[in-house]
């Protein structure tokens, strides 16, 4: 197992860890639900524990890819992937001396004629809808070609370790997304026992999430970023 295997366990096992924990101290359980499964055996519940946190660690994965990827990407790049919107300059998602560098890496070395390029300079690209799914190709494919050679190469190891902090902080983001949503659940259920307390942590959750939305989007550009600027 690489580094990079290690940093994607702790990508899942850290956050799988804190919900866990989370459960009875920001979510709506008055007591701790690994008490019941834990055996009291100082050997066996670490292991234990640990298996449980990784898998958990794996469903919020799964669970913040059809949902927080969707939300960051509604909420700062228009409902498309950072990667699909990078080269094409009407968005200026980079600057005009990277762009020229990124153009003649995708002419000279990718061989993607020029002309086919030009769509990503047009600035009619925004308003027309043909010419905006031909640049998003585009822009999405040269991205792709790049990320593969990064997975032969040193070159980009900086990038992907970004790749995988924009997954741990989509996975923190689910997390307390579920723990607002619970604790909300929880206040309707149990309306008559309301208190400020309670409203503060669902608050607090929800403030989570979004510092993490966040933190998700800025990692995601860093990983685009800085994958073409060691290619390109």
């Amino acid at each position: 197992m690489d580094k990079f295997s290690y940093y994607d366990t702790l990508s899942n096992l850290i956050p799988g860890l804190v919900f866990l924990w989370a459960l009875s101290v920001l979510g709506p359980f008055s007591t701790n639900g690994l008490s019941l499964i834990l055996t009291g055996n100082v050997i066996v519940d670490p292991v234990l524990l640990l298996a449980i946190a990784y898998l958990t660690g794996h469903l919020l994965q799964f669970l913040s890819k059809y949902s927080i990827e969707i939300l960051v990407k509604q909420l700062f790049w228009g409902g498309y992937f950072f990667s699909e919107l990078f080269l094409i300059t009407a968005y200026k998602k980079c600057n005009e001396i990277e762009f020229n560098r990124y153009f003649a890496y995708a002419e000279n070395d990718l061989k993607i004629p020029k002309e086919k390029l030009e769509i990503l300079r047009d600035p009619q690209v925004i308003v027309d809808k043909k010419k905006m799914e031909a640049a998003t190709t585009l822009s999405q494919t040269i991205y792709r070609i790049v990320d593969a050679k990064s997975s032969d190469s040193t070159k980009g190891e900086k990038a992907q370790l970004q790749n995988i902090f924009h997954s741990f902080f989509r996975n923190l983001a689910m997390l307390f997304l579920i723990l607002g949503v619970m604790d909300v659940i929880s206040m309707i259920i149990h309306v008559t026992d309301l208190n400020l307390k309670i409203m503060a942590i669902a608050a607090l959750n929800f403030l989570l999430t979004g510092i993490f939305l966040y933190q998700a989007k800025q990692r995601g550009e860093y990983y685009i970023k800085g994958l073409f600027w060691s290619f390109a």
